[in-house]
């Protein structure tokens, strides 16, 4: 699959040369050789920018490059350095095929030198296929060909016009440089530091490799560099046959070594390991450098268990699910070393790189920082479903490639503390509304492999198999159930919850949406942009057509998003250790200007649900959790006036510094009157509308669960709008404040009647103009045309607009009809007819038949049917 060389470092000997003056040409995929292409002849060929991601899309998924240079003026080897490259890469020089690579993320090259003339034509070959039905890819590019992060998310896959391209990136995204190095070059290190008596010992792995075809005899110098004194170092002699690589082993002692923290711990001391190679005359051939530290991490993650622990202290990851760009070419140091900031500044001490593997400078910075980081391979969703074998067997050799590399490049870094496989795979349980595609388990043996090939390529950290498996990706309040059964839920790692918000309406992130308004419902510039108007309509605060402007409806959306966030992360934080052992909001940013999950936009431009998670997620905070109540739509705490209110005040502590006694203070008050007449109004005055009042408390450790305070019960029989408000208070010291809003109400509010599926999602799922009359009722027929899903519910049917009772659903099969089941497979392209039996047929004439429908993770809603007679849009 890839015969070039693997080069995750540097090699710092004789220098480099970045290649320029690039030219390209674009081609359908597998075409150009034919052209004579690989030695830079034919048409269209035009300057471009490398490094740059570019987009592929269908007839386009294939760009060709080509640049000239001389020869270099170095007596050693010339080895062509690719930093990074979409997806596919064969590389010619002066007409002769070097070899190929396959991946994005990994730097690879070629060693040039016996190849080389006096001036030297350099093509490389880039291509990126579409693959327009996420649940049969089977190439890796994480979240970019797939998912809910990138521009035409697979939900609205084959449903926007024509004038919305299905895009993957492609080409060079990272510099194409010419390293010059002698015959012994450094292939990789793994630097293995720990604690002995006390004292720091390290082990250092590295891959030597011979360019040269001639035995090769030297030596190899590792050198740590200790500030106060000279370096340790430690050489020895190597033998390398002609072309033979070779894998050293070497020790050292560091007395006085000291331990990295995560920031909210203490410091972050690094320490830094070069390997210099020498030929057997001295010459220095090439020069590498890792750094590293020292750090214990132990975990126990498995089946109803997870546990972490840094050097020996419990940790309650306080994240944020991490995909700062989908232009990785537009990533740099500043911009990754701000996020990190802001990330620490909302008391975020751990985040989770979702599918993708980014640049080394993130992980760099992450070390630098303490923030701890859980790393993805790029593999989400679904692969090879109902794929040929040959497709299937190069999917797995892709993945099993693609982890040896990403481990051999991240594995020094102290940030990394968990591996995982595959992100949101099929076969993990609350996948079930996958249908066939979650029944045959797809992936599940290769995510298993993979688990087991990190144990084994990196015991020193923890690994699992699939995000959303021991952890739970916690979709309540936006894709699944209703908010308020977060209260109910007792996971043992959340690594995902949150909201889609739109950005405040001065941000420039509509400069690529349009800001125009008003918008439909359905409007595909929005849903090219992430916009998912089920979820917005069936569990947000609604579509656009029920708000007047677009900045009422961002200011609704973000308000939903910061509340429903705060609620979430405090609800956890509530179980630290109890079971949760950590809590990741989606996301940190958005990945591209655009409507998404981020708390800051895809501009940088921070939303109010950024504030929510900071207070959410402070260190020693006070937590208010009511427990009787019912839920407003679409957030807040509606309590009956009959029913006393309950609520928790729990205290949750992370700050080592911080323990002894403290006291809480609180009070409970009517904020608003609810306009009681009459009797009403008396009964009013004289019923008590407020409550205070103090307790106190041991403040946990850092290292201990939370604690409840007190629990209150308050008779509050006056209507209105009421406020609980608490101070947490050390030594004098407000250390800490939280308010909770809540409504005292007898009459429930209306709930909104569920919102007719939009056109573009029902006519994806059924055939809209299928309503027939039937001897003993009607019948109707679903045609799934969005992804393998599972009917779960057809209920509220009406017949032109009349409540239709006393029926039975029957499914049309090659028996006859048959009962239909609680859960219906609903494959792909297969018609399902559904009879209504009444027991009397339907008259003549033009009918609607309208049915509540649920296909969970698809749709949710009103779904109409007429007969040809009715159909909407006909005259």
């Amino acid at each position: 699959m890839s015969d070039s060389l693997f080069m995750p470092l540097a090699q710092r000997a004789a220098g480099r040369r970045e290649l320029t003056g690039w030219e390209a040409v674009w081609m359908p995929l597998g075409e150009g050789e034919a052209e004579r292409l690989t030695i830079g002849i034919g048409s269209g060929w035009k300057p471009i920018e490398v490094p740059r991601q570019l987009a592929a899309h269908e007839g386009r998924q294939s760009v060709w490059y080509r640049t000239e240079f001389p020869r270099p003026d170095h007596a050693g080897r010339v080895v062509l350095r690719i930093g990074g490259a979409f997806l596919a890469t064969n590389v010619w020089l002066n007409g002769r095929l070097l070899g190929s690579h396959y991946g994005y993320f990994a730097p690879f090259g070629f060693d040039l030198t016996p190849y080389l003339k006096a001036e030297n034509l350099l093509v490389i070959c880039c291509e990126s296929p579409v693959e327009p039905e996420p649940e049969k890819k089977r190439h890796i590019m994480g979240l970019f060909n797939d998912g809910d992060l990138k521009p035409y998310p697979a939900s609205a896959y084959s449903s926007l016009p024509d004038s919305f391209r299905l895009e993957v990136p492609v080409g060079l995204w990272r510099p194409v440089e010419l390293e010059y190095v002698g015959p012994i070059a450094v292939d990789w290190m793994s630097v293995k530091p720990s604690f002995e008596g006390g004292d720091g010992r390290l082990e250092v792995d590295a891959r030597l490799r011979n360019l040269d075809g001639r035995q090769m005899d030297g030596e190899v110098e590792l050198a740590v560099p200790v500030s106060g004194r000279d370096p340790l170092r430690l050489r020895r002699e190597v033998h390398l046959g002609g072309g033979a690589e070779e894998t050293v082993t070497m020790r050292l002692a560091l007395p006085g070594a000291k331990k990295w923290e995560p920031w909210r711990f203490g410091a972050q001391p690094m320490y830094r390991a070069e390997l210099v190679t020498r030929t057997g005359d001295g010459v220095e051939s090439s020069r590498v450098e890792e750094t590293f530290a020292f750090r214990a991490l132990t975990a126990d993650i498995g089946p109803r268990r997870w546990s972490l622990r840094v050097n020996g202290r419990p940790m309650f990851l306080r994240g944020a699910c991490y995909a700062p760009a989908y232009r990785l070419d537009e990533l740099n140091a500043v911009t990754l070393a701000a996020d990190i900031a802001v990330a620490k500044k909302a008391n975020v001490d751990a985040l989770r790189v979702v599918a993708n593997v980014l640049p080394r400078d993130f992980y760099r910075l992450a070390d630098e920082a303490g923030m701890l980081v859980l790393q993805d391979l790029p593999l989400t969703g679904t692969y090879v479903y109902h794929a040929r074998g040959d497709e299937a067997r190069f999917f797995e050799t892709a993945a099993r490639q693609q982890q040896a590399e990403m481990v051999a490049m991240l594995q020094n870094h102290p940030s990394i503390a968990v591996w995982i496989a595959h992100d949101n795979p099929p076969w993990l349980a609350t996948n079930f509304d996958l249908g066939d595609v979650h029944s045959v388990r797809q992936n599940h043996s290769i995510d298993q492999e993979l688990k087991a090939a990190f144990e084994r390529l990196d015991p020193s950290r923890p690994a699992i198999a699939a995000s959303g498996d021991v952890d739970l990706h916690l979709t309540l309040g936006w894709s699944d159930g209703s908010w308020r059964d977060i209260a109910r839920v007792e996971p043992l790692m959340v690594s995902a919850f949150g909201a889609q918000s739109l950005p405040s309406t001065d941000s420039s992130a509509w400069a690529g949406v349009g800001d125009r308004w008003p918008v439909a419902d359905d409007e595909p510039a929005w849903r090219h942009a992430g916009f998912q108007p089920v979820n917005w309509a069936e569990r947000g605060v609604g579509l656009p057509s029920g708000h007047q402007t677009l900045d009422d409806y961002s200011r609704a959306s973000q308000a939903y998003q910061a509340k429903l966030i705060r609620y979430t992360a405090e609800h956890l934080r509530t179980r630290k250790f109890e079971s949760c052992w950590g809590a990741f909001v989606y996301h940190l940013v958005d990945p591209f200007p655009g409507i998404g999950f981020g708390v800051l936009d895809g501009t940088r431009r921070p939303k109010v649900a950024l504030e929510a998670l900071t207070e959410a997620f402070r260190a020693t905070r006070l937590i208010a959790e009511p427990l009787a109540f019912e839920p407003a739509r679409p957030f807040g705490f509606v309590q009956h006036p009959r029913v006393p209110f309950a609520v928790r005040l729990v205290i949750v502590n992370d700050d080592p510094g911080l323990a002894g006694r403290g006291v809480v203070r609180w009070s409970v008050s009517r904020e608003k009157a609810a306009g009681a007449r009459g009797l009403d109004r008396v009964r009013d005055v004289v019923q008590k509308k407020s409550y205070s009042g103090t307790v106190e408390v041991e403040i946990p450790t850092a290292f201990e669960p939370a604690v409840i305070a007190t629990t209150l019960s308050l008779p509050l029989a006056a209507e209105g709008e009421y406020k609980l408000e608490a101070s947490l208070v050390i030594s004098g010291n407000d250390v800490d404040r939280t308010e909770l809003p809540f409504l005292v109400a007898s009459a429930a509010r209306p709930s909104a009647p569920r919102p007719e599926i939009p056109r573009y999602l029902a006519e994806r799922l059924a055939d809209l103009h299928s309503l027939r009359p039937e001897t003993s009722g009607l019948s109707f027929a679903l045609e799934n045309r969005t992804r393998p899903a599972v009917l779960v519910g057809v209920t509220g049917l009406r017949l032109d607009g009349v409540l239709v009772t006393g029926h039975q659903l029957q499914i049309e099969t090659n028996a006859g009809l048959a009962p239909l089941p609680k859960r219906l497979d609903m494959p792909l392209g297969r018609r399902l007819v559904l009879h209504v039996v009444t027991g009397e047929p339907i008259g003549s004439g033009a009918h609607s038949l309208e049915a509540d429908v649920t296909v969970p993770g698809v749709a949710s809603g009103r779904l109409v049917i007429e007969n040809g007679a009715n159909a909407r849009g006909e005259a």
